[in-house]
């Protein structure tokens, strides 16, 4: 099934800059209606798209932590998401408190390639595919080393004593502290900020959300940190975005609609 994020982006490709007003406001028509129909079935979207209530009393908001006290944002799910996934603390959706899984699943509708799932530290599934792919790599070189030198056995016993209990430790501590995402997909974080920069754009009805593609949004270096995409979370809700947003554009010589009289709403 197609998420949020796959369905704007193809709204985005649709059409190739520069365009013109009526292809701005079609595009805005089409996004704003993604986002009503994701918000028909998804308590979660929802509550973002009409600035309700998501979130977790239980996470201290102190620090970088006071970030998560605004109002629901893609990116501030994510980031109470992750805050909360060890603790597996649950999430109150408006006015209803949801599981933290359940609340992953729901953000997973619209913000793909996350891993924010609480799974215990002991849980079998937890283990599964790497002992799976350590122990077949052991079999596979084992039967190599055996049949290139002559032995009568399947498998050199020699090579899964040994690669079998070095694979087992590396695949145990490997998943153990691994939380990574799929790196060949879209970061989660950039992907919840491009959904914040036309959901701000298509509350306000603005057709410039037909040209907000995912590549107008700054990205970080090699060496990540928080301040940088909290700065930008930042900007965006607070229409702080909207005057770099119209000179991109105008450096890209999209025939777009400006913004009116854009000023950053107060923090």
């Amino acid at each position: 099934m197609d998420n949020l994020y796959t369905l704007l982006r193809a709204v985005d490709n649709s059409c190739c800059p520069p365009l013109s007003r009526q292809e701005a406001v079609e595009l805005l028509k089409r996004k704003k209606a993604y986002f009503t129909e994701e918000a028909k079935a998804n308590p979660l979207a929802r509550e973002i798209l009409h600035n309700g209530c998501v979130a977790c009393d239980l996470v201290p908001k102190i620090g970088h932590g006071s970030f998560l006290a605004g109002s629901p944002t893609f990116f501030r799910v994510h980031e109470i998401l992750r805050r909360t996934r060890k603790a597996n603390f649950p999430i109150l959706i408006g006015n209803e408190e949801y599981s933290h899984n359940d609340a992953v699943d729901l953000f997973e509708r619209c913000v793909p390639n996350v891993q924010l799932h609480h799974a215990p530290w002991c849980s079998p599934a937890r283990y599964s595919a790497s002992l799976g792919l350590a122990w077949a790599s052991t079999l596979l070189v084992s039967h190599i080393v055996a049949r290139s030198g002559d032995s009568p056995l399947l498998f050199d016993t020699g090579v899964l004593r040994h690669m079998g209990l070095y694979t087992t430790i590396m695949a145990l501590l490997y998943t153990a502290f691994k939380t990574n995402r799929d790196v060949r997909h879209a970061a989660p974080w950039n992907t919840a900020l491009y959904l914040d920069l036309n959901i701000d754009l298509v509350r306000r009805d603005l057709p410039t959300a037909a040209a907000a593609h995912k590549d107008i949004l700054p990205r970080q270096g090699f060496f990540k940190t928080p301040d940088f995409y909290y700065a930008l979370a930042r900007k965006i809700e607070n229409h702080g975005f909207d005057t770099e947003l119209s000179a991109r554009l105008s450096d890209q010589k999209t025939v777009a609609p400006t913004i009116p009289n854009a000023q950053p709403k107060q923090a």
